[in-house]
């Protein structure tokens, strides 16, 4: 296994059961009506399954399984512009977290053997990786998104890359976007619009590092974007430092409201620790969809 999944999986783990199933698009992931094998029944398995002869015989619950027919086409959607390039309040870069992110997701893909692709990128244009199987495929996709956003990266606009994807990708699949906190706008709802319309949509956000200095840290911050600095909080004084603070609890409730507007299952993640929970909490949350 490649260095990016095999980081990946040290925050993620191995276990991916039950992960990506079901959502409005279930049918892309059918099961024939060809016997495979037995295996234990482990709790989430569907009673229907239960081989109860075979579990009898063996003392043990056992569950019928079914050889796949069809599979999810997941498609990775990343921000590789220069907000990944900001430090997470957990002090790692964004890019880090987001490329274990993207790793995870691919380790789940790799379980269920579903095809996996990606379009990442900036304001200048946008990468675009048709969908394959296999670990080796997976690796490549995060190495060279890894890459990008490691050199030169243009301007951050999420944007872009969800405009692409909509105007290019017509056939339903599952697409996970990965990227900063976007700015809520009638551009994002454009996009978003556009591509729920047609596609299950799944939302990973890399939290900022707080721009004016936590309590007990007053140093100032730096603006990736722009690259001007942020005066620290005890130049800017408490009354700035609260009006911030108030605005930034406002714009956060804002996103979370917009996201769940248009029925967008989305997460917050401050740092690659946060990988395992975050995730298994967001693909049950797709799986009770639809």
């Amino acid at each position: 296994m490649g260095r990016h999944l095999t980081t990946a999986r040290t925050y993620f783990g191995t276990d991916t059961r039950g992960m990506l199933e079901g959502g409005r698009y279930a049918l892309l992931h059918t099961r024939s009506l060809e016997f495979d094998d037995l295996r234990p029944y482990v709790p989430g398995d569907d009673v229907r399954d239960i081989d109860w002869k075979a579990s009898a015989r063996s003392g043990h619950v056992l569950i019928k399984r079914y050889v796949s027919e069809k599979h999810h086409k997941v498609l990775l959607v990343a921000d590789a512009g220069r907000k990944m390039a900001a430090a997470t309040p957990t002090g790692e870069r964004k890019s880090d977290v987001a490329v274990n992110i993207l790793g995870a997701i691919g380790l789940i893909t790799l379980g269920r053997a579903d095809q996996i692709g990606m379009v990442f990128g900036d304001t200048r244009g946008c990468v675009n990786i048709r969908q394959r199987r296999g670990e080796t495929h997976i690796e490549s996709m995060l190495h060279r998104y890894y890459g990008h956003v490691r050199s030169r990266p243009g301007r951050s606009d999420i944007v872009c890359q969800l405009d692409y994807v909509a105007t290019h990708y017509r056939h339903p699949m599952l697409i996970v976007v990965v990227s900063d906190e976007p700015e809520v706008d009638d551009r994002l709802s454009d996009s978003v619009r556009r591509l729920t319309g047609r596609h299950d949509l799944l939302w990973a956000m890399v939290t900022d590092l707080p721009a004016v200095g936590t309590t007990g840290d007053d140093r100032a911050g730096f603006d990736v974007s722009t690259g001007r600095y942020v005066l620290d909080s005890a130049t800017l004084g408490p009354r700035v430092v609260t009006a911030y603070r108030r605005a930034e609890q406002h714009r956060v409730h804002r996103l979370a409201e917009f996201m769940t507007t248009h029925a967008v299952p989305h997460t917050r993640i401050d740092g690659s620790a946060q990988i395992r929970s975050r995730l298994v909490e967001l693909t049950g949350v797709y799986a009770r969809a639809g």
